[in-house]
Protein backbone atom coordinates (compact mmCIF):
# COMPACT_ATOMS: atom_id res chain seq x y z
CA UNK A 1 0.00 0.00 0.00
CA UNK A 2 1.57 3.63 -0.72
CA UNK A 3 2.55 5.43 2.22
CA UNK A 4 1.84 8.63 3.12
CA UNK A 5 4.80 11.35 1.86
CA UNK A 6 6.90 11.79 4.45
CA UNK A 7 7.40 15.03 6.66
CA UNK A 8 3.56 16.75 7.89
CA UNK A 9 1.50 19.51 6.18
CA UNK A 10 1.74 23.12 7.77
CA UNK A 11 -1.17 25.59 6.43
CA UNK A 12 1.12 28.11 6.81
CA UNK A 13 3.40 26.89 4.02
CA UNK A 14 0.49 27.36 1.60
CA UNK A 15 -2.67 29.03 0.30
CA UNK A 16 -4.60 27.46 3.21
CA UNK A 17 -2.64 29.23 5.73
CA UNK A 18 -3.73 32.32 3.78
CA UNK A 19 -7.31 31.25 3.78
CA UNK A 20 -7.45 30.79 7.44
CA UNK A 21 -5.47 33.89 8.37
CA UNK A 22 -7.67 36.19 6.50
CA UNK A 23 -11.28 34.38 8.14
CA UNK A 24 -9.54 35.01 10.89
CA UNK A 25 -9.06 38.66 11.04
CA UNK A 26 -11.48 39.78 8.40
CA UNK A 27 -9.60 41.36 5.96
CA UNK A 28 -10.76 41.08 2.31
CA UNK A 29 -7.56 40.04 -0.22
CA UNK A 30 -6.87 39.97 -3.31
CA UNK A 31 -4.50 37.02 -4.27
CA UNK A 32 -2.26 36.60 -8.07
CA UNK A 33 -0.67 33.62 -8.95
CA UNK A 34 0.44 33.37 -12.50
CA UNK A 35 -0.41 29.80 -13.19
CA UNK A 36 -4.29 30.80 -11.42
CA UNK A 37 -7.20 33.17 -11.97
CA UNK A 38 -6.87 36.03 -9.08
CA UNK A 39 -8.96 34.97 -6.38
CA UNK A 40 -10.56 37.59 -3.81
CA UNK A 41 -10.91 36.36 -0.25
CA UNK A 42 -13.99 37.79 1.44
CA UNK A 43 -14.18 36.70 5.01
CA UNK A 44 -16.62 38.82 5.90
CA UNK A 45 -19.20 37.69 3.73
CA UNK A 46 -17.86 33.95 3.48
CA UNK A 47 -17.39 34.24 0.10
CA UNK A 48 -14.25 33.94 -2.79
CA UNK A 49 -14.58 35.60 -5.97
CA UNK A 50 -12.86 34.26 -8.75
CA UNK A 51 -13.45 35.20 -12.48
CA UNK A 52 -13.39 31.44 -13.69
CA UNK A 53 -16.39 29.06 -12.53
CA UNK A 54 -14.67 25.45 -11.75
CA UNK A 55 -12.79 25.31 -8.39
CA UNK A 56 -9.95 23.28 -9.90
CA UNK A 57 -8.44 26.21 -11.68
CA UNK A 58 -7.24 27.43 -8.61
CA UNK A 59 -4.98 24.14 -8.16
CA UNK A 60 -1.62 25.46 -8.93
CA UNK A 61 -2.52 28.28 -6.08
CA UNK A 62 -3.40 25.96 -3.83
CA UNK A 63 -0.04 24.00 -4.09
CA UNK A 64 2.14 27.13 -4.52
CA UNK A 65 4.41 28.25 -1.50
CA UNK A 66 3.35 31.72 -0.27
CA UNK A 67 6.57 33.26 -1.63
CA UNK A 68 5.20 32.53 -5.14
CA UNK A 69 1.60 34.16 -5.27
CA UNK A 70 1.40 37.99 -4.51
CA UNK A 71 -1.50 39.27 -1.76
CA UNK A 72 -2.56 42.66 -1.06
CA UNK A 73 -5.17 43.47 1.30
CA UNK A 74 -8.22 45.12 -0.05
CA UNK A 75 -10.14 45.86 2.50
CA UNK A 76 -12.84 48.05 0.99
CA UNK A 77 -12.88 46.31 -2.23
CA UNK A 78 -16.39 45.11 -3.80
CA UNK A 79 -16.94 43.26 -7.09
CA UNK A 80 -18.93 45.85 -8.66
CA UNK A 81 -16.82 48.89 -8.38
CA UNK A 82 -13.33 50.36 -8.96
CA UNK A 83 -11.40 50.12 -5.58
CA UNK A 84 -8.46 51.42 -3.69
CA UNK A 85 -5.96 48.29 -2.66
CA UNK A 86 -3.60 49.44 0.42
CA UNK A 87 -0.20 48.54 -0.63
CA UNK A 88 2.56 49.04 2.77
CA UNK A 89 1.67 53.15 3.19
CA UNK A 90 0.81 53.55 -0.20
CA UNK A 91 -2.93 53.65 -1.80
CA UNK A 92 -3.53 52.61 -5.24
CA UNK A 93 -6.39 53.09 -7.11
CA UNK A 94 -6.42 50.18 -9.87
CA UNK A 95 -9.60 49.11 -11.27
CA UNK A 96 -12.25 46.03 -11.10
CA UNK A 97 -11.36 43.35 -13.49
CA UNK A 98 -11.28 43.88 -17.84
CA UNK A 99 -14.59 44.53 -19.03
CA UNK A 100 -15.78 41.29 -20.28
CA UNK A 101 -14.61 39.54 -17.27
CA UNK A 102 -17.25 38.68 -14.49
CA UNK A 103 -15.93 37.79 -10.95
CA UNK A 104 -18.00 34.99 -9.57
CA UNK A 105 -18.55 34.44 -6.09
CA UNK A 106 -18.84 31.04 -4.08
CA UNK A 107 -18.69 29.93 -0.69
CA UNK A 108 -15.51 30.72 1.23
CA UNK A 109 -16.15 27.10 2.90
CA UNK A 110 -15.35 25.42 -0.30
CA UNK A 111 -12.30 27.07 -1.52
CA UNK A 112 -11.07 26.28 2.18
CA UNK A 113 -11.90 22.36 1.76
CA UNK A 114 -10.30 22.35 -1.57
CA UNK A 115 -7.25 24.42 -0.64
CA UNK A 116 -6.68 21.64 1.96
CA UNK A 117 -7.58 18.52 -0.05
CA UNK A 118 -5.24 19.71 -3.16
CA UNK A 119 -2.69 21.13 -1.03
CA UNK A 120 -2.33 18.76 1.72
CA UNK A 121 0.27 16.72 -0.67
CA UNK A 122 -0.44 13.08 0.93
CA UNK A 123 1.13 14.69 4.49
CA UNK A 124 -0.84 14.13 7.81
CA UNK A 125 -1.47 18.07 9.10
CA UNK A 126 0.98 19.21 11.50
CA UNK A 127 0.10 18.26 15.18
CA UNK A 128 -2.00 15.47 14.28
CA UNK A 129 -1.22 12.23 14.68
CA UNK A 130 -1.84 8.68 12.37
CA UNK A 131 -3.02 6.49 15.02
CA UNK A 132 -4.79 8.86 17.57
CA UNK A 133 -9.15 8.30 17.45
CA UNK A 134 -11.30 9.88 15.48
CA UNK A 135 -14.35 10.79 13.99
CA UNK A 136 -16.45 12.92 11.69
CA UNK A 137 -19.18 14.94 13.28
CA UNK A 138 -21.25 15.40 10.43
CA UNK A 139 -20.45 14.15 6.85
CA UNK A 140 -19.16 16.61 4.40
CA UNK A 141 -21.52 18.31 2.10
CA UNK A 142 -20.42 16.33 -1.09
CA UNK A 143 -23.30 17.98 -3.26
CA UNK A 144 -21.11 21.47 -3.50
CA UNK A 145 -17.46 20.32 -2.73
CA UNK A 146 -15.07 18.52 -4.82
CA UNK A 147 -13.91 15.48 -4.23
CA UNK A 148 -12.50 12.25 -5.04
CA UNK A 149 -14.56 8.59 -5.81
CA UNK A 150 -13.20 7.81 -2.96
CA UNK A 151 -14.00 10.34 -0.63
CA UNK A 152 -17.45 9.40 0.57
CA UNK A 153 -16.39 6.19 1.26
CA UNK A 154 -14.11 7.73 3.75
CA UNK A 155 -17.03 9.52 5.51
CA UNK A 156 -19.01 6.71 5.72
CA UNK A 157 -16.26 5.16 7.54
CA UNK A 158 -15.23 7.35 9.97
CA UNK A 159 -19.10 8.62 10.64
CA UNK A 160 -20.01 4.53 11.59
CA UNK A 161 -17.05 4.80 14.71
CA UNK A 162 -13.98 6.31 15.79
CA UNK A 163 -10.88 4.71 14.08
CA UNK A 164 -7.36 5.64 13.97
CA UNK A 165 -5.99 7.11 10.12
CA UNK A 166 -4.48 4.12 9.76
CA UNK A 167 -6.92 1.78 10.66
CA UNK A 168 -9.27 3.48 8.11
CA UNK A 169 -6.62 3.18 5.34
CA UNK A 170 -6.53 -0.89 6.00
CA UNK A 171 -10.11 -1.14 6.54
CA UNK A 172 -11.25 0.97 3.38
CA UNK A 173 -7.90 0.05 1.26
CA UNK A 174 -7.68 3.77 0.68
CA UNK A 175 -3.66 4.77 0.28
CA UNK A 176 -2.82 6.27 3.66
CA UNK A 177 -1.56 9.90 2.10
CA UNK A 178 -4.97 10.18 0.66
CA UNK A 179 -6.47 9.39 3.94
CA UNK A 180 -4.73 12.15 5.44
CA UNK A 181 -5.82 14.58 2.46
CA UNK A 182 -9.61 13.66 3.56
CA UNK A 183 -8.98 14.06 6.80
CA UNK A 184 -6.96 17.25 6.48
CA UNK A 185 -10.11 18.70 4.52
CA UNK A 186 -12.59 17.63 7.07
CA UNK A 187 -10.29 19.25 10.16
CA UNK A 188 -10.42 22.78 7.72
CA UNK A 189 -14.19 22.56 8.12
CA UNK A 190 -14.10 21.72 11.47
CA UNK A 191 -15.74 17.90 11.14
CA UNK A 192 -12.82 16.27 12.98
CA UNK A 193 -14.24 15.16 16.25
CA UNK A 194 -10.65 13.78 18.27
CA UNK A 195 -11.27 10.80 21.22
CA UNK A 196 -9.93 12.33 24.09
CA UNK A 197 -6.91 10.81 25.42
CA UNK A 198 -8.37 10.30 28.74
CA UNK A 199 -10.64 7.52 27.66
CA UNK A 200 -11.49 4.97 30.13
CA UNK A 201 -9.27 1.40 29.34
CA UNK A 202 -11.35 -1.14 31.35
CA UNK A 203 -8.36 -3.92 31.24
CA UNK A 204 -6.50 -0.96 34.31
CA UNK A 205 -9.80 -2.08 36.84
CA UNK A 206 -11.72 -4.08 38.35
CA UNK A 207 -13.61 -4.50 34.86
CA UNK A 208 -10.51 -5.76 32.92
CA UNK A 209 -10.43 -8.55 35.57
CA UNK A 210 -13.79 -9.60 35.02
CA UNK A 211 -13.50 -9.95 31.32
CA UNK A 212 -10.45 -11.95 32.10
CA UNK A 213 -12.37 -14.30 34.93
CA UNK A 214 -14.81 -14.92 31.65
CA UNK A 215 -12.56 -15.75 29.02
CA UNK A 216 -10.31 -18.07 31.63
CA UNK A 217 -12.53 -19.22 34.11
CA UNK A 218 -10.60 -19.21 36.71
CA UNK A 219 -11.81 -18.17 40.55
CA UNK A 220 -9.96 -15.38 41.58
CA UNK A 221 -10.00 -13.15 44.99
CA UNK A 222 -9.75 -9.59 44.94
CA UNK A 223 -9.28 -7.13 48.13
CA UNK A 224 -8.76 -3.18 48.80
CA UNK A 225 -6.46 -2.70 51.60
CA UNK A 226 -9.15 -2.30 54.45
CA UNK A 227 -11.91 -3.20 52.59
CA UNK A 228 -13.99 -6.73 52.99
CA UNK A 229 -12.47 -9.64 50.20
CA UNK A 230 -14.75 -10.00 46.71
CA UNK A 231 -14.60 -13.76 45.02
CA UNK A 232 -15.18 -13.80 41.24
CA UNK A 233 -16.51 -17.26 40.54
CA UNK A 234 -17.16 -16.92 36.73
CA UNK A 235 -18.33 -20.72 36.65
CA UNK A 236 -21.37 -19.65 38.13
CA UNK A 237 -21.95 -16.68 36.94
CA UNK A 238 -21.81 -15.30 40.30
CA UNK A 239 -19.31 -13.10 43.25
CA UNK A 240 -19.59 -13.34 46.85
CA UNK A 241 -18.45 -10.70 49.10
CA UNK A 242 -19.67 -8.94 53.02
CA UNK A 243 -18.44 -5.33 51.29
CA UNK A 244 -21.26 -3.35 51.54
CA UNK A 245 -21.99 -0.83 48.28
CA UNK A 246 -20.04 1.65 49.18
CA UNK A 247 -16.89 -0.83 49.64
CA UNK A 248 -17.62 -2.40 46.11
CA UNK A 249 -17.75 1.15 44.65
CA UNK A 250 -14.68 2.15 45.81
CA UNK A 251 -13.05 -1.26 44.84
CA UNK A 252 -14.31 -0.66 41.18
CA UNK A 253 -12.92 2.83 41.11
CA UNK A 254 -9.69 1.78 42.34
CA UNK A 255 -7.00 1.00 39.70
CA UNK A 256 -5.88 -2.99 39.13
CA UNK A 257 -2.44 -2.10 40.59
CA UNK A 258 -3.87 -1.25 44.04
CA UNK A 259 -5.98 -4.10 44.62
CA UNK A 260 -4.63 -7.71 46.15
CA UNK A 261 -5.08 -10.10 43.13
CA UNK A 262 -5.38 -14.13 43.57
CA UNK A 263 -6.38 -17.00 42.06
CA UNK A 264 -8.28 -19.68 43.91
CA UNK A 265 -6.75 -23.01 42.84
CA UNK A 266 -9.70 -24.97 41.43
CA UNK A 267 -7.30 -28.10 39.77
CA UNK A 268 -5.36 -29.32 42.71
CA UNK A 269 -6.30 -32.20 41.92
CA UNK A 270 -6.92 -33.42 45.44
CA UNK A 271 -10.73 -35.57 45.41
CA UNK A 272 -12.55 -36.29 48.08
CA UNK A 273 -15.39 -39.18 48.54
CA UNK A 274 -19.02 -38.37 48.72
CA UNK A 275 -21.92 -40.29 49.56
CA UNK A 276 -24.66 -40.41 47.15
CA UNK A 277 -27.42 -42.07 48.10
CA UNK A 278 -26.35 -45.84 48.83
CA UNK A 279 -23.10 -45.15 46.77
CA UNK A 280 -19.70 -43.63 47.82
CA UNK A 281 -17.77 -42.18 44.72
CA UNK A 282 -14.54 -40.03 44.86
CA UNK A 283 -14.75 -36.56 42.72
CA UNK A 284 -12.71 -33.93 42.52
CA UNK A 285 -12.76 -32.38 45.50
CA UNK A 286 -13.92 -28.27 44.72
CA UNK A 287 -12.75 -24.91 46.11
CA UNK A 288 -13.40 -24.24 49.41
CA UNK A 289 -14.82 -20.73 49.49
CA UNK A 290 -15.99 -18.38 52.40
CA UNK A 291 -19.82 -18.60 53.09
CA UNK A 292 -20.81 -14.82 51.70
CA UNK A 293 -23.53 -12.93 50.33
CA UNK A 294 -23.50 -13.83 46.50
CA UNK A 295 -24.91 -12.06 43.81
CA UNK A 296 -24.77 -12.38 39.93
CA UNK A 297 -21.36 -10.94 38.55
CA UNK A 298 -23.40 -9.43 35.68
CA UNK A 299 -24.55 -6.95 38.66
CA UNK A 300 -20.67 -6.43 39.54
CA UNK A 301 -19.92 -5.85 35.58
CA UNK A 302 -22.14 -3.09 35.89
CA UNK A 303 -20.86 -1.34 38.67
CA UNK A 304 -17.36 -1.78 37.81
CA UNK A 305 -17.75 -0.11 34.50
CA UNK A 306 -20.14 2.60 36.14
CA UNK A 307 -17.67 3.68 39.12
CA UNK A 308 -14.09 3.18 37.04
CA UNK A 309 -15.05 5.18 33.91
CA UNK A 310 -15.37 8.64 36.19
CA UNK A 311 -16.39 10.88 33.34
CA UNK A 312 -14.45 8.77 30.31
CA UNK A 313 -15.85 7.43 27.51
CA UNK A 314 -15.16 4.03 26.24
CA UNK A 315 -12.94 3.38 23.49
CA UNK A 316 -14.25 2.84 20.37
CA UNK A 317 -17.81 5.35 21.20
CA UNK A 318 -18.43 8.85 20.31
CA UNK A 319 -20.10 11.47 22.13
CA UNK A 320 -21.60 12.79 19.17
CA UNK A 321 -23.30 9.26 18.54
CA UNK A 322 -27.13 8.92 18.73
CA UNK A 323 -27.29 5.92 21.86
CA UNK A 324 -30.58 4.42 22.81
CA UNK A 325 -31.43 2.07 25.98
CA UNK A 326 -32.92 -1.17 24.08
CA UNK A 327 -33.96 -2.41 27.70
CA UNK A 328 -33.62 -1.01 31.42
CA UNK A 329 -30.97 -2.32 33.90
CA UNK A 330 -32.08 -5.33 36.29
CA UNK A 331 -34.55 -4.49 39.13
CA UNK A 332 -32.04 -5.75 41.35
CA UNK A 333 -29.66 -3.33 40.12
CA UNK A 334 -32.59 -0.76 40.04
CA UNK A 335 -33.25 -1.37 43.70
CA UNK A 336 -30.33 -0.72 44.58
CA UNK A 337 -29.74 2.39 43.12
CA UNK A 338 -33.28 3.84 44.59
CA UNK A 339 -31.45 3.33 47.78
CA UNK A 340 -28.39 4.83 46.96
CA UNK A 341 -28.95 9.21 46.86
CA UNK A 342 -25.22 8.99 43.83
CA UNK A 343 -27.17 6.35 41.93
CA UNK A 344 -30.83 7.72 42.04
CA UNK A 345 -30.27 9.52 38.43
CA UNK A 346 -30.32 6.14 36.98
CA UNK A 347 -34.51 6.62 36.79
CA UNK A 348 -34.52 10.02 34.89
CA UNK A 349 -31.39 8.96 33.04
CA UNK A 350 -32.94 5.87 31.64
CA UNK A 351 -36.68 6.99 31.17
CA UNK A 352 -35.05 9.36 28.66
CA UNK A 353 -32.80 7.04 27.09
CA UNK A 354 -35.19 4.57 26.34
CA UNK A 355 -37.98 6.64 25.10
CA UNK A 356 -35.47 8.65 22.35
CA UNK A 357 -32.10 8.07 20.59
CA UNK A 358 -29.89 11.16 21.03
CA UNK A 359 -26.17 11.57 21.46
CA UNK A 360 -24.92 11.78 24.74
CA UNK A 361 -24.19 16.12 24.68
CA UNK A 362 -27.86 16.14 23.75
CA UNK A 363 -29.13 13.70 26.70
CA UNK A 364 -26.96 15.54 29.45
CA UNK A 365 -28.58 18.57 28.20
CA UNK A 366 -32.13 17.17 27.75
CA UNK A 367 -32.04 15.65 31.04
CA UNK A 368 -30.06 18.18 33.06
CA UNK A 369 -27.48 15.86 34.68
CA UNK A 370 -23.58 16.15 34.05
CA UNK A 371 -22.21 14.68 30.82
CA UNK A 372 -19.61 12.60 32.93
CA UNK A 373 -22.90 10.56 34.94
CA UNK A 374 -24.08 10.52 31.40
CA UNK A 375 -21.16 9.14 30.21
CA UNK A 376 -20.72 6.38 33.41
CA UNK A 377 -24.14 5.54 33.10
CA UNK A 378 -23.32 4.84 29.34
CA UNK A 379 -20.15 2.89 29.76
CA UNK A 380 -21.94 0.76 32.15
CA UNK A 381 -24.70 0.15 29.70
CA UNK A 382 -22.46 -0.92 27.31
CA UNK A 383 -21.15 -4.05 29.43
CA UNK A 384 -24.19 -5.21 30.08
CA UNK A 385 -25.10 -4.77 26.71
CA UNK A 386 -28.40 -2.78 26.97
CA UNK A 387 -27.74 -0.34 24.66
CA UNK A 388 -28.67 0.29 20.43
CA UNK A 389 -27.08 2.59 17.85
CA UNK A 390 -30.43 3.50 15.32
CA UNK A 391 -28.59 4.34 11.84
Amino acid sequence: MPQAIEGTFNPAFHFLGLIQKAMSDGITRHCVHAGSPEVYLVPAEQIYYTAHPDIKALEALCLAAPFDFSVELAPDWRPDKDQEVRAARMVIHRKVPAEGTEMLGRPLQELLWYAALCGSGGQLLQGCYADTQVSLTSCPDFSHLVHREFDPVLAASLLEKSAALTTVSETTGIPLAQVFEFYNACAALGLIMVEPENVFDPANYLLGLLQKADADRQIRRCELTGHAAIYLVPDEGRYYTEADPAELAKLCAAQLSELEVSIVDNNSGEEEIVQVGRTRIRRKKEPSLPKLPGHPLSELMFHAALYASQGRLLSGYNLNEAVRLKSWPDKALLKEAASIKEERYFFPLAAFMSTKAACLTDIAEATQLPLERVIDFHNACAVADLLEHPS
